[in-house]
């Protein structure tokens, strides 16, 4: 669907790569452009792509999160970045640097696959997903999907279940 949120994800890891796709894929409206496994990469396939939004770790091997800031803000890239990182809890003062230099918004990484906190850092992100990615695609010119289409497939359905 052309309406679609597209979401670049940048992490090293590909756990965490595939965990934000599937976060992601689970919710209508938004979409996987493409994964990149570091800021050098991401870069990159920026202008093929054309993301609506970027998901970006701070820690990476080449071009780190804050590295990727600094040449996207000068090559003046509008795009907008939330930040998912573990380093967010831990370094206040990196977070504050990563904001200062253009992201929109940062969540704390979810330890795990496995992780209690996963389906608070799933609605956090995508929530911030479709407001800044929305707005963005907004300001591009492009169309965007009322706010009840982004509900997951398993609430509409199960809302339907008790329709007459």
């Amino acid at each position: 669907m052309s309406d679609e949120i597209s979401v670049l994800i940048v992490d090293d890891s590909a756990l965490m790569r595939n965990l934000i796709g599937r976060m992601i894929d689970d919710t209508p409206g938004l979409q996987v452009a493409e994964k990149a496994m570091n800021g050098k990469f991401a870069l990159e396939k920026i202008p093929r792509i054309k993301p609506d939004i970027i998901v970006l770790d701070l820690e990476m091997p080449e071009m780190n999160g804050i590295e990727f800031l600094k040449e996207r803000k000068r090559l003046g890239i509008k795009i907008p970045v939330v930040i998912l990182s573990s380093i967010a809890s831990k370094g206040a003062e990196i977070t504050m640097e990563a904001l200062s230099l253009g992201a929109s918004d940062f969540i704390q990484k979810p330890s795990g696959s496995e992780s209690e906190d996963i389906h608070v850092v799933k609605n956090n992100l995508v929530g911030m997903l479709i407001s800044y990615g929305g707005s963005y695609r907004k300001s591009m010119g492009k169309k965007v999907l009322s706010p009840e289409e982004y509900e997951p497939k398993a609430a509409k359905s199960k809302n339907d279940a008790f329709s007459p």
